[in-house]
């Protein structure tokens, strides 16, 4: 951690002299307003409802019951195979599920304001969406983790491990431990994949890939979440994409192109004041009406007809 915090140190350094007084401002207000806004939801998460005990553990059994009619409660069996596999293993996800989401998130965001800003805003945007979503999803339906689920065979990891704050230190601008629907660990690893990918690096959507691998097993494993907690931040991250790309589609929508054959249409309906004038009984006619006029030759009209 003091590795990563000094090399955080100095890349900040290198990039505040070596950059233009625009760019120096942008990054500024894009780490006030990150700060801020995580700020804000940890303390609206909180502020909400902040025991909903017998709320979170009724909500816990029942999707308990739902995933058994699944056939997909094995959050157990995952952990009790991962620390067979090796106790080291399963204490490296503990801390990687603690620690690792926010060196992937703050170090693809970085590297994507430095190198790629025009995809950096929308990945930003996604982000901020999810937040707020989740925030809602806490109130409206709060969850207890496996962890804390008396009788479902889990060991608490991040307890074991140290990991969570003393009894009595907790506040609202902590960690809401009734908020496991849906797995924000899951949502924003996958915008981690899904920003590589948009970039096209090989090598980054390899390692982002093995990471969210490895964030997945992690989320259960350290009995943090349930299956359907990870199906649920995919789910929210794709809502949250379609949210943040519902302006420009619908910017494309009201675009003449698409609009080309109603404005077409429009040319033909009835015009109570043409541009010559108005003529009672008459509208635009866009295609010429040939009309007989007594015993001489047929004679184009190419602006009116009478109306039947």
């Amino acid at each position: 951690m003091l590795y990563i915090a000094k090399y955080l140190g100095t890349s900040w350094r290198w990039f505040w002299r070596n950059s233009d007084r625009s760019t120096r401002f942008l990054a500024t207000r894009e780490v006030l307003l990150l700060f801020s806004t995580y700020l804000v939801y940890s303390i609206s998460k909180n502020l909400i409802d902040s025991t909903p005990i017998l709320k979170a553990f009724g909500n816990a059994w029942a999707l308990v019951e739902f995933e058994k009619s699944l056939g997909i409660a094995h959050e157990s069996t995952i952990q009790v195979w991962a620390s067979l596999h090796s106790v080291v293993f399963l204490n490296f996800l503990g801390y990687f599920y603690a620690i690792g989401l926010w060196v992937a998130l703050l170090g693809s965001a970085v590297y994507l304001f430095a190198r790629n800003r025009r995809l950096y805003w929308p990945m930003r945007n996604i982000y901020l969406v999810t937040m707020l979503s989740a925030v809602i999803i806490f109130a409206v339906y709060p969850l207890a983790p496996p962890r804390l689920l008396p009788g479902y065979g889990m060991t608490d990891v991040a307890s074991v491990l140290g990991l969570l704050p003393k009894e009595g230190s907790r506040s609202f601008f902590g960690y809401n431990e009734f908020a496991a629907m849906p797995s924000l660990h899951i949502a924003w690893s996958s915008l981690i994949v899904y920003a590589w990918y948009k970039l096209g690096s090989r090598l980054g959507m390899a390692i982002s890939s093995i990471y969210l691998a490895l964030m997945t097993l992690a989320v259960v494993a350290t009995a943090n979440h349930y299956i359907l907690d990870v199906v649920a931040g995919v789910l929210l991250l794709l809502a949250a994409m379609w949210i943040v790309d519902l302006p420009a589609s619908v910017k494309k929508m009201l675009e003449y192109r698409d609009l080309k054959d109603l404005r077409e249409m429009m040319k033909g309906w009835p015009q109570p004041f043409p541009e010559s004038g108005y003529r009672a009984g008459y509208h635009r006619n866009v295609n010429p009406v040939y009309a007989t006029a007594g015993p001489t030759a047929p004679v184009a009209d190419g602006s009116w007809r009478i109306l039947s």
